[in-house]
């Protein structure tokens, strides 16, 4: 046995005295032995359906049940951060003009986003959830869950505000129903050479719970 799927059980699946799932019993049992089994919940083995990552989860008794430990990103984080997924990605009309993603510019300052997270040894870089906020790189820093954003529209006027606004508001929208204040914290990454603050950028930014930043902000996994 290599792969569980935890979800609801019922009848002789269960073991008698205890009414615990004899495969999760036996799963834990394997792991304490040193051979891991690997356990998904619905939403992964949705996943796995979909050619998608899977997160693996871990067990532990809770009173006369087996549950999956909470875990910082549930919901928004899927498998581990894949480059060559995201060099691959499909880039919608909507991303492209607003975010600059598949142009020149997004991709550099993409490059130096992902070397600035990927360059903390003790950040595990993760990918989005297939159903999730589609950002670019996610991590974790303490007891929340960042998702990062590299945005570079094509075309920046004056101090570069207006473009930037509109693609804040395109991912607030895309985050409806995901952002959880002290859980998950979205990030805009943009250039060095945008200025900021201004005051479009703080309203659009306060409005969609979104912190503003640079490559070089981005410090031991926390965003500031």
């Amino acid at each position: 046995m290599t792969l569980v799927v935890h979800g609801e059980l019922a009848g002789n699946v269960k073991d008698a005295d205890r009414g615990l799932s004899q495969k999760l019993l036996a799963v834990m049992e394997s792991r304490r032995q040193g051979r891991h089994i690997h356990v998904v919940d619905a939403a992964g083995y949705s996943d796995l359906l979909f050619g998608a990552p899977a997160v693996c989860r871990s067990l532990k008794m809770q009173g006369a049940g087996v549950t999956v430990v909470a875990e910082v990103g549930d919901g928004v984080f899927g498998g581990p951060f894949d480059r060559i997924g995201l060099r691959n990605r499909g880039v919608g009309l909507a991303d492209g003009r607003l975010l600059g993603r598949g142009t020149p510019g997004h991709e550099k300052l993409l490059a130096r986003l992902v070397e600035r997270v990927l360059g903390h040894r003790l950040i595990e870089a993760r990918a989005p959830a297939r159903r999730g906020p589609q950002f670019d790189i996610g991590w974790v820093g303490g007891r929340t869950a960042y998702g990062a954003w590299a945005v570079s529209p094509a075309q920046l006027r004056g101090d570069g505000a207006s473009p930037i606004v509109d693609a804040i508001l395109h991912i607030g929208t895309s985050l409806r129903g995901f952002y959880r204040p002290g859980t998950f914290q979205p990030v805009v990454v943009v250039d060095d050479g945008v200025q900021m603050p201004s005051a479009p950028l703080d309203r659009a930014a306060s409005s969609a719970g979104i912190l503003l930043s640079r490559t070089s902000d981005l410090s031991g996994g926390v965003a500031r």
